[in-house]
């Protein structure tokens, strides 16, 4: 029988013991009672899930995680029942704004003293973009792993060789516009001064791409209607398609909205836009189509730009998302590319195919609806 005097002593000891490994651990946990709802939250799971400053405690679990995954959350508390703990499960979380954050969820079962539930402590662990497009093929995961140190330090040169051209980059930029623009220059000095330019202008862009891209981290998800992007970046492209003559037909059908981050989305709207803009050049009836709806079988929300251009070749389709490949002459080879790193971070898809009026048709497809 424990004496008094260690009973005074001990009880501080647990509260300080229980302070520094819950509610001070780096590691974000949860603890809910038996009916699943929140009883407990540290101050990592504060921070991850945007509530920090707040008390959650007592709202159900209803309100952490989305309505179409709640079933899902309830057999994965069952299983953690029978078993005693379930590690490592692919799940997304509701944070305080409504957006969604992705983890690896480990669901441990917390027994009362008779050997029933008494609650589940939940482990969260985020989720990186490249952990999470891995997930999606077993063969990818299984090297993941191997390829990780190699993929971070490849990423981290990238950058560093991204910044450190770019002052160089700029430096032959400006002198070639000097030297383009000084009267009296023989023809071939003009010419190469074009020429330097027009690369320069080119290396540049393809620069600021891999800046953007090696900066960009984890899409910030967030409720929103497709619309409301391809909407906004319709009106950054308005005066080059104008100046360009390009007509632009929309057709927005009803449809949920999804999660999406809207800056790194109209960036891929707007790429892909200019990219129907550049292959429509010279044509004298050139028209892009955007359109947007729910497709009932696949429980998908579409994006589709479309246009009447010369199309792609079925040899070169393989070859579309492969970072660098290109046929337009001031091309980077980037943006499909991208576009589909990003949408993989959307948890969606890009779908290329030709158009029924003869050009290009890329379609962004969003799986994740509110």
């Amino acid at each position: 029988m424990m004496s008094k005097k260690l009973a005074e002593a001990v009880n501080p000891i647990h509260r300080s013991l229980f302070d520094a490994v819950f509610f001070k651990a780096q590691e974000p946990m949860l603890v809910l009672d038996r009916n699943l709802d929140v009883l407990l939250v540290n101050n990592s799971a504060l921070k991850l899930l945007g509530w920090e400053g707040k008390d959650i405690s007592g709202k159900p679990v209803s309100d952490l995680v989305l309505e179409k995954d709640l079933k899902d959350f309830t057999e994965l508390t069952e299983l953690a029942a029978r078993n005693g703990i379930v590690r490592n499960y692919r799940f997304y979380l509701l944070t305080a704004t409504k957006s969604i954050a992705r983890i690896f969820l480990t669901v441990q079962l917390l027994k009362s003293d008779d050997g029933g539930v008494n609650g589940f402590c939940l482990s969260l662990s985020q989720v990186s973009p490249d952990e999470w497009s891995a997930l999606k093929d077993p063969h990818v995961f299984k090297n993941a792993a191997r390829k990780l140190n190699r993929l971070t330090s490849m990423g981290q040169l990238t950058a560093m060789f991204a910044h450190d051209i770019k002052n160089p980059l700029h430096v032959i930029l400006s002198t070639s516009e000097l030297l383009g623009a000084q009267e009296g220059q023989p023809e071939a000095v003009r010419t190469g001064a074009e020429l330097i330019e027009r690369n320069a202008r080119r290396a540049s862009k393809i620069v600021k791409t891999l800046l953007d891209f090696s900066r960009s981290g984890m899409c910030r998800l967030e409720p929103h209607a497709v619309e409301t992007a391809a909407e906004t970046a319709l009106e950054l492209m308005d005066s080059s398609l104008k100046a360009a003559k390009v007509r632009v037909e929309k057709k927005f059908d009803r449809a949920p909205k999804v999660f999406l981050d809207p800056h790194y989305m109209q960036s891929v709207i707007y790429n892909l836009l200019n990219n129907a803009a550049q292959a429509l050049d010279g044509s004298p009836d050139g028209r892009i189509s955007v359109t947007s709806g729910w497709l009932e079988n696949e429980k998908e929300v579409f994006l589709t730009i479309a246009d009447n251009g010369p199309g792609f070749e079925s040899a070169m389709a393989d070859n579309l998302f492969q970072p660098f490949f290109t046929t337009k002459e001031n091309g980077t080879g980037l943006g499909l590319y991208l576009a589909r790193q990003i949408m993989d971070e959307h948890g969606g898809r890009v779908i290329v195919a030709s158009s029924p009026e003869g050009g290009a048709m890329v379609s962004l497809r969003f799986k994740k609806t509110v």
